[in-house]
């Protein structure tokens, strides 16, 4: 890819960091990165402290997968950078990662119940959803690497007392995901509330799936939220 290529995609970066802000569930501790396609170069969002609502792509920081930084704008580094740069280096399919901290998802972790799909959009976690039975910050390669593997082949997984990681093979397809993880966590924890939640059975989730896990409704879902939290139009020339 050429430099402009990389510049869009730092853009995106920003974009979805505003986007998830935007959501409530990215937290002042989350972040997400997006790998520059036929490259080792990992985007990486700022860290705490940074106005998730203002991430500007000059702000982005630029690592490779093997944890060195390539370019430093300032401010203040992901403390749990490794989530990125490992799980991109065991899933070089997915060129976005996305670490989150969103309530219900989390809520549930807490309480011990697996997230399960039970509603239309939440259907594309008929997968599974692991939990990663560690409430630590990831903060070495061990625990990155046993987060990794706790991951899998999945699209999500659970944070136990912490948060949430979602993957996708693109940014839209991951913001799908970190979206819908979450109104399926909300939607299943209220459910709990009144009595049980009922699953979707793996034949409903699957065929529901088909329907709603796909790159035309990434963009519709990308398109609603970006007009929300529009950058500024990036410079010609």
């Amino acid at each position: 890819m050429c430099m402009d290529d990389e510049t869009t995609l730092r853009r995106k970066t920003a974009t979805l960091t505003r986007m998830l802000n935007h959501q409530g569930t990215i937290g002042m501790f989350g972040h997400v990165s997006v790998r520059v396609p036929g490259t080792n170069r990992v985007l990486l969002s700022p860290g705490g402290g940074t106005d998730k609502s203002t991430v500007q792509p000059d702000e982005i920081f630029v690592f490779d997968i093997d944890g060195n930084i390539v370019h430093h704008p300032g401010g203040l580094i992901p403390l749990e950078w490794r989530i990125h740069t490992r799980i991109h280096r065991d899933r070089p399919e997915c060129m976005c990662i996305a670490h989150l901290h969103a309530r219900h998802a989390t809520v549930l972790g807490i309480a011990g119940h697996d997230v399960v799909p039970v509603f239309l959009h939440g259907s594309f976690l008929h997968g599974g959803v692991p939990t990663w039975n560690n409430p630590r910050l990831v903060v070495n390669e061990d625990q990155a690497a046993d987060l990794s593997r706790a991951l899998g082949d999945k699209i999500a997984v659970q944070m136990r007392g912490h948060g949430s990681v979602v993957v996708g093979e693109s940014a839209e397809a991951a913001f799908f995901g970190c979206t819908f993880l979450e109104e399926n966590a909300s939607k299943q924890l209220e459910a709990e509330i009144m009595g049980g939640a009922i699953a979707l059975s793996a034949d409903e989730a699957r065929d529901c799936s088909e329907s709603t896990y796909n790159p035309r409704l990434f963009k519709l879902l990308w398109t609603y939220y970006e007009s929300k939290v529009a950058l500024p139009a990036a410079p010609s020339g």
